[in-house]
Protein backbone atom coordinates (compact mmCIF):
# COMPACT_ATOMS: atom_id res chain seq x y z
CA UNK A 1 0.00 0.00 0.00
CA UNK A 2 1.20 3.47 -0.53
CA UNK A 3 1.61 4.40 2.93
CA UNK A 4 4.29 0.95 3.03
CA UNK A 5 5.97 2.51 -0.17
CA UNK A 6 6.36 6.08 0.21
CA UNK A 7 9.78 6.10 2.03
CA UNK A 8 12.29 3.07 2.51
CA UNK A 9 11.59 -0.39 1.25
CA UNK A 10 13.54 -3.34 1.50
CA UNK A 11 14.30 -4.09 -1.90
CA UNK A 12 16.77 -5.89 -4.23
CA UNK A 13 19.96 -3.49 -5.66
CA UNK A 14 19.57 -2.48 -9.36
CA UNK A 15 22.58 -1.97 -11.80
CA UNK A 16 24.85 0.86 -10.92
CA UNK A 17 23.58 4.02 -12.80
CA UNK A 18 27.39 5.97 -11.78
CA UNK A 19 26.68 8.82 -14.19
CA UNK A 20 23.30 9.23 -13.32
CA UNK A 21 24.33 9.28 -9.49
CA UNK A 22 26.68 12.06 -9.89
CA UNK A 23 24.46 14.07 -11.96
CA UNK A 24 21.84 13.83 -9.42
CA UNK A 25 24.74 15.37 -6.64
CA UNK A 26 25.63 17.97 -9.11
CA UNK A 27 21.63 19.06 -9.03
CA UNK A 28 21.52 18.60 -5.63
CA UNK A 29 24.36 21.23 -5.22
CA UNK A 30 23.21 23.59 -7.73
CA UNK A 31 20.07 23.73 -5.69
CA UNK A 32 21.79 25.61 -2.87
CA UNK A 33 23.41 28.48 -2.76
CA UNK A 34 26.08 29.42 -4.80
CA UNK A 35 28.26 31.26 -1.98
CA UNK A 36 30.12 28.55 -0.88
CA UNK A 37 27.58 26.72 0.69
CA UNK A 38 27.23 23.95 -1.62
CA UNK A 39 30.22 22.26 0.48
CA UNK A 40 27.89 21.76 3.48
CA UNK A 41 26.05 19.29 1.22
CA UNK A 42 28.24 17.44 -1.38
CA UNK A 43 29.47 14.97 1.13
CA UNK A 44 26.50 13.56 2.52
CA UNK A 45 24.99 14.16 -1.04
CA UNK A 46 27.60 12.09 -2.50
CA UNK A 47 27.65 9.36 0.04
CA UNK A 48 24.15 8.40 -0.32
CA UNK A 49 24.26 8.58 -4.32
CA UNK A 50 27.19 6.25 -5.03
CA UNK A 51 26.22 3.88 -1.99
CA UNK A 52 22.51 3.67 -3.18
CA UNK A 53 22.45 4.63 -6.99
CA UNK A 54 18.51 4.35 -7.41
CA UNK A 55 18.17 6.91 -4.64
CA UNK A 56 19.97 9.15 -7.40
CA UNK A 57 17.26 8.97 -9.60
CA UNK A 58 14.51 8.55 -7.33
CA UNK A 59 15.47 12.25 -5.97
CA UNK A 60 16.07 13.67 -9.34
CA UNK A 61 12.57 12.05 -10.01
CA UNK A 62 10.29 13.89 -7.43
CA UNK A 63 12.06 16.65 -7.91
CA UNK A 64 10.95 17.09 -11.76
CA UNK A 65 7.32 15.68 -10.09
CA UNK A 66 7.38 17.90 -7.59
CA UNK A 67 8.16 21.52 -9.48
CA UNK A 68 5.51 20.64 -12.08
CA UNK A 69 2.90 19.74 -9.13
CA UNK A 70 3.79 22.96 -7.86
CA UNK A 71 3.52 24.69 -11.14
CA UNK A 72 -0.08 23.21 -11.60
CA UNK A 73 -1.30 23.90 -8.40
CA UNK A 74 -0.36 27.71 -9.29
CA UNK A 75 2.61 28.26 -6.81
CA UNK A 76 4.62 30.94 -6.93
CA UNK A 77 7.88 31.25 -8.81
CA UNK A 78 9.83 31.08 -5.40
CA UNK A 79 7.72 27.96 -4.08
CA UNK A 80 7.80 26.03 -7.50
CA UNK A 81 12.23 26.11 -6.97
CA UNK A 82 11.65 25.15 -3.64
CA UNK A 83 9.36 21.71 -4.26
CA UNK A 84 12.24 21.48 -6.70
CA UNK A 85 15.08 21.80 -4.19
CA UNK A 86 13.45 20.24 -1.66
CA UNK A 87 12.71 16.97 -4.13
CA UNK A 88 16.53 16.53 -4.79
CA UNK A 89 17.48 16.38 -0.95
CA UNK A 90 14.70 14.88 0.96
CA UNK A 91 16.17 11.70 1.27
CA UNK A 92 19.73 13.36 2.29
CA UNK A 93 18.91 11.94 5.99
CA UNK A 94 19.17 8.72 4.75
CA UNK A 95 23.05 8.76 4.82
CA UNK A 96 22.56 8.16 8.07
CA UNK A 97 21.30 4.57 7.32
CA UNK A 98 23.72 1.36 7.46
CA UNK A 99 23.64 -0.50 4.38
CA UNK A 100 21.96 -3.98 6.13
CA UNK A 101 18.78 -1.19 5.70
CA UNK A 102 19.57 0.93 2.64
CA UNK A 103 19.86 -2.80 1.18
CA UNK A 104 18.10 -4.78 3.03
CA UNK A 105 16.85 -7.89 1.49
CA UNK A 106 14.54 -8.86 4.60
CA UNK A 107 11.40 -6.86 6.33
CA UNK A 108 12.70 -4.11 8.35
CA UNK A 109 12.81 -4.95 12.02
CA UNK A 110 10.96 -2.44 14.18
CA UNK A 111 14.51 -1.18 15.71
CA UNK A 112 15.42 -0.40 12.24
CA UNK A 113 12.23 1.45 11.62
CA UNK A 114 13.06 3.41 14.41
CA UNK A 115 16.67 4.28 12.52
CA UNK A 116 14.58 4.37 9.22
CA UNK A 117 12.16 7.51 11.39
CA UNK A 118 14.83 9.47 11.75
CA UNK A 119 16.16 10.25 8.47
CA UNK A 120 13.91 13.63 8.15
CA UNK A 121 15.39 15.04 11.11
CA UNK A 122 18.85 14.14 10.35
CA UNK A 123 18.20 15.52 6.39
CA UNK A 124 16.30 18.70 7.71
CA UNK A 125 19.99 19.26 10.44
CA UNK A 126 22.30 18.57 7.34
CA UNK A 127 20.56 21.06 5.39
CA UNK A 128 19.52 24.00 7.72
CA UNK A 129 23.76 24.31 8.20
CA UNK A 130 22.73 25.83 4.78
CA UNK A 131 22.24 29.57 5.57
CA UNK A 132 19.14 30.73 3.84
CA UNK A 133 17.44 27.14 3.79
CA UNK A 134 15.69 26.88 6.90
CA UNK A 135 11.97 26.80 4.76
CA UNK A 136 13.61 23.56 2.97
CA UNK A 137 15.15 22.31 5.59
CA UNK A 138 11.55 22.13 7.38
CA UNK A 139 10.03 20.87 4.35
CA UNK A 140 12.38 17.71 4.43
CA UNK A 141 11.63 17.45 8.30
CA UNK A 142 7.60 17.30 7.82
CA UNK A 143 7.73 15.26 4.16
CA UNK A 144 6.72 11.90 5.86
CA UNK A 145 4.14 13.44 7.89
CA UNK A 146 0.36 12.04 6.95
CA UNK A 147 -2.59 14.54 6.90
CA UNK A 148 -4.61 11.76 8.90
CA UNK A 149 -1.93 13.07 11.69
CA UNK A 150 -0.29 9.36 11.95
CA UNK A 151 2.97 10.21 10.28
CA UNK A 152 6.68 10.87 11.53
CA UNK A 153 7.83 12.60 12.92
CA UNK A 154 5.62 14.99 14.90
CA UNK A 155 2.27 13.28 14.10
CA UNK A 156 1.15 16.73 12.16
CA UNK A 157 -1.88 16.80 10.26
CA UNK A 158 -3.81 18.48 7.81
CA UNK A 159 -2.52 22.20 6.77
CA UNK A 160 -0.34 22.30 9.83
CA UNK A 161 1.61 20.14 7.45
CA UNK A 162 4.02 22.60 5.32
CA UNK A 163 2.68 22.47 1.91
CA UNK A 164 5.63 21.87 0.36
CA UNK A 165 6.28 18.79 2.38
CA UNK A 166 2.57 17.81 1.16
CA UNK A 167 3.55 18.00 -2.39
CA UNK A 168 6.69 16.29 -1.85
CA UNK A 169 4.88 13.51 -0.40
CA UNK A 170 2.73 13.26 -3.49
CA UNK A 171 5.85 12.71 -5.83
CA UNK A 172 7.36 10.65 -3.55
CA UNK A 173 4.91 8.02 -3.15
CA UNK A 174 4.25 8.35 -7.27
CA UNK A 175 7.72 8.03 -7.75
CA UNK A 176 8.48 5.02 -5.43
CA UNK A 177 5.57 2.97 -6.80
CA UNK A 178 6.60 3.76 -10.78
CA UNK A 179 10.02 4.07 -10.94
CA UNK A 180 11.63 1.66 -13.57
CA UNK A 181 14.62 2.02 -11.89
CA UNK A 182 13.02 0.86 -8.52
CA UNK A 183 14.27 -2.19 -7.07
CA UNK A 184 10.60 -3.69 -7.11
CA UNK A 185 8.77 -4.13 -10.49
CA UNK A 186 7.15 -0.63 -10.98
CA UNK A 187 3.33 -0.47 -11.15
CA UNK A 188 1.67 0.61 -14.19
CA UNK A 189 0.70 4.07 -14.02
CA UNK A 190 -2.94 3.29 -13.79
CA UNK A 191 -2.36 1.27 -10.81
CA UNK A 192 -0.28 4.00 -9.19
CA UNK A 193 -3.10 6.60 -9.84
CA UNK A 194 -5.47 4.23 -8.12
CA UNK A 195 -3.79 3.85 -4.98
CA UNK A 196 -2.69 7.32 -4.83
CA UNK A 197 -6.91 8.37 -4.85
CA UNK A 198 -7.31 5.48 -2.35
CA UNK A 199 -4.91 7.40 -0.13
CA UNK A 200 -5.95 11.06 -0.88
CA UNK A 201 -7.31 12.48 2.17
CA UNK A 202 -5.57 9.69 4.83
CA UNK A 203 -1.47 9.73 3.72
CA UNK A 204 -1.91 12.35 0.94
CA UNK A 205 -3.57 15.84 0.38
CA UNK A 206 -6.74 14.97 -1.46
CA UNK A 207 -6.54 18.51 -3.21
CA UNK A 208 -3.09 17.85 -4.32
CA UNK A 209 -3.44 14.70 -5.49
CA UNK A 210 -6.29 15.94 -7.52
CA UNK A 211 -3.92 18.32 -9.72
CA UNK A 212 -0.99 15.29 -9.29
CA UNK A 213 -3.71 13.47 -11.15
CA UNK A 214 -4.81 15.47 -13.68
CA UNK A 215 -1.53 16.01 -14.81
CA UNK A 216 -0.65 12.39 -14.99
CA UNK A 217 -3.88 11.96 -16.93
CA UNK A 218 -3.11 14.49 -19.41
CA UNK A 219 0.37 13.12 -19.68
CA UNK A 220 2.10 16.07 -19.07
CA UNK A 221 4.80 14.81 -17.03
CA UNK A 222 6.66 11.89 -18.85
CA UNK A 223 7.34 9.00 -17.61
CA UNK A 224 10.55 7.74 -15.37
Amino acid sequence: MASALAGHRARTPAPPRRARALRAVDEGRQAVASRGDRGLLEAPLRSLSLRDRTMAGHSTSVARYARELAVAAGASWDEQQAAHTVGLLHDIGKVILPDSILHAERELSEQDWELVRRHPAAGAEIVGRVPGHEEVAGAILRHHERVDGTGYPDGLSGDDIPWISRVISVADTYDVMTARDSYNRPKPVAAAVAELQRVAGSQLDAQLVGTFVDLRLDRRLAVC
